[in-house]
């Protein structure tokens, strides 16, 4: 198990930002990880956990406590014919690789996602219309609660469009059994090749967290609502709009999390003021944020002002905000 103090985190996100955790933790296996949660637990130290790194946006200003990072539970075993272990921290491109050469078909869409197999499973990640939930057989959690540990059938778990009822306060996701399909390794490898360039044809190149914000409604992408309203190559410090699809907020040269913010929160005031559509981040925030940023991830109707942050040269009226809810 490694151990640091004061870790920068930046380089553990896909968008390269993020500040200073006071303490960084990576277990190895499952007993390091429960060993962890009753230390943290008895020091009555606040933690946050850390996968991938591909869909948080961590404040510059810092984690506060712990940051457990599930990188090295990263185990792929096959149990028996065509089921497989999988641990939390292992990252999807290279486990849907790994399952390719043991002729295991199922997760070949996990191909070019850049993240780990635990938050697969809390977003319920998919792409070319396959979804984690629909291979997914049971996942082994950790009760931060009990420090005990738990088996739950995939059927039990509420999935959705991006999102599960996992409660990600109480559980850590260990590993997961995965139910595939036998099939020759040439046609899944070809597959994830023809998934991959479709990939590499329609999203940027560059430090992202991928999609910033979850689609409104199925027939209409984010993306295709924050072109319409003119928001490619909008830029905030070092933080810029990709023209290539405008639901990607590039890192372009050192961006802050406050420019990530700022423009997060400029397409959610327009697209709440003028189309009367509710944008929600995909990307989860970590560490130190004011109150005013915190916002960005709650709905306007169940704010207690009822208004949003409203970017500084624009002259939007709180009872405008009112009369479009």
């Amino acid at each position: 198990m490694h151990i640091i103090e004061s870790a920068n985190i930046s380089q553990l996100t896909t968008l390269r930002i993020g500040g200073v955790a006071d303490k960084l933790f990576a277990p190895k296996t499952k007993e390091e990880l429960i060993r962890i949660i009753k230390q943290l637990k008895a020091e009555h130290t606040p933690w946050a956990v850390l996968g991938g790194g591909s869909n948080s946006l961590i404040s510059s200003n810092g984690v506060k406590g712990a940051v457990i990072s599930t990188a090295s539970l990263n185990w792929v075993e096959r149990v028996s014919g065509n089921l497989v272990l999988i641990g939390s921290g292992a990252k999807m491109p290279k486990s849907a690789g790994q399952l390719s050469h043991m002729g295991l078909s199922g997760c070949e869409f996990m191909e070019g996602i850049p993240g780990t197999v635990g938050g697969a499973i809390i977003m319920n990640a998919g792409a070319h219309g396959q979804w984690t939930s629909g291979v997914l057989e049971k996942v082994t959690f950790l009760d931060t609660f009990t420090c005990e540990e738990i088996i739950i059938h995939g059927s039990e778990l509420e999935f959705g469009y991006r999102r599960s009822t996992i409660d990600t306060k109480r559980y850590i996701i260990m590993e997961a059994l995965f139910k595939l399909t036998e099939d020759k390794t040439e046609y899944i490898s070809e597959r994830m090749k023809q998934y991959s360039r479709q990939r590499n044809m329609s999203q940027p190149k560059g430090f992202s967290s991928g999609c910033i914000f979850r689609n409104p409604s199925p027939n209409l992408p984010a993306g295709k609502l924050i072109d319409e309203m003119g928001f490619k190559g909008e830029v905030c410090g070092g933080a810029e709009i990709s023209n290539i699809h405008a639901n990607f907020i590039m890192n372009a040269h050192g961006a802050s999390s406050e420019d990530i913010c700022y423009l997060i929160n400029k397409i959610q005031t327009k697209a709440w003021t003028t189309r009367g559509t509710w944008l929600e981040p995909e990307v989860c925030g970590m560490g130190q944020f004011t109150e005013e940023q915190k916002m960005l991830w709650v709905h306007p109707n169940k704010r207690n002002s009822g208004n949003l942050i409203v970017p500084a040269e624009k002259e939007i009226l709180v009872n405008e905000l009112s009369k479009a809810s």
